[in-house]
């Protein structure tokens, strides 16, 4: 552990305007130097694309009181652009989240913008955490027909996400920043019960058709999804209310089997 502040940098692939992000940022502020790059518009289901074709444009804005580089791009496009472009020094880790909506299984995890930010860290050296909130069907519907939460889903994420953040911090980013690595933490929905952090495996899930026609359009909608509902899986893990965190490391990408 460096004798210094922590240099975090910050992303997301729910844009600015995210209040889960806004959560992230009071709590991350306590626990080091903290430096944000966020797409400019939601950028979710990107996993670790990045912008081939077309400039990227990077402008200085505040996010939650919070100065902030805006990109025209995806979360991996963020993390790298931020790392050799934009940063003076370079960053001790990177986070990304919180997501809105959980993120786990094979099938969506590796779709994930908030997961893709992580890997691109992760190719460039870095450790990261990939952060995501699991909600109600009611709640997400919600956000995504107004782009923010009823005034009780609000305060209780504000709640859980100020006690269990820096518990995961403690147990996952102090005195564990050598590695290549990302841990993808998911946090149950708000519970009586203060949860648990179990280390889970990927549950193999996969998806279907993601796509719904609509006249002569084909326009994004899930339609149904194969989940491993194993004991020590991510979901599982998730759905007895306590904390899933997944050890995800690039470098078994290409060990032979």
């Amino acid at each position: 552990m460096p004798n210094r502040p922590l240099r975090i940098l910050l992303t997301n692939d729910d844009s600015h305007d995210s209040p889960l992000f806004h959560r992230a940022i009071d709590a991350l502020r306590q626990l080091g130097e903290l430096h944000i790059a966020v797409p400019a518009t939601e950028q979710s289901w990107k996993g670790k694309s990045m912008t081939r074709y077309g400039p990227v444009y990077a402008e200085r804005i505040t996010i939650h009181d919070a100065p902030a580089w805006s990109i025209t791009g995806t979360p991996a496009d963020c993390v790298n652009l931020a790392l050799y472009n934009l940063l003076e020094e370079q960053p001790d880790i990177v986070v990304s989240g919180i997501n809105i909506g959980k993120n786990v299984g094979l099938g969506f995890v590796y779709a994930s913008g908030t997961v893709g930010a992580c890997l691109e860290a992760n190719i460039a050296g870095l450790p990261a955490l990939a952060l995501s909130q699991e909600l109600s069907r009611e709640d997400f519907i919600y956000w995504d027909q107004n782009r923010g939460f009823r005034d009780d889903t609000a305060a209780a994420l504000r709640r859980s996400i100020e006690v269990l953040l820096p518990r995961v911090w403690h147990t996952f980013v102090d005195g564990h920043l050598d590695a290549r690595t990302t841990w993808n933490v998911n946090f149950p929905i708000a519970m009586p019960h203060e949860p648990e952090i179990r280390r889970t495996r990927l549950g193999f899930s996969t998806y279907k058709s993601c796509f719904q026609r609509r006249g002569d359009q084909y326009l994004f909608g899930l339609a149904s999804a194969d989940i491993d509902t194993a004991a020590d899986t991510d979901d599982a893990t998730l759905k007895a209310g306590h904390i899933s965190a997944t050890l995800l490391d690039i470098r078994s990408f290409g060990q032979a089997l």
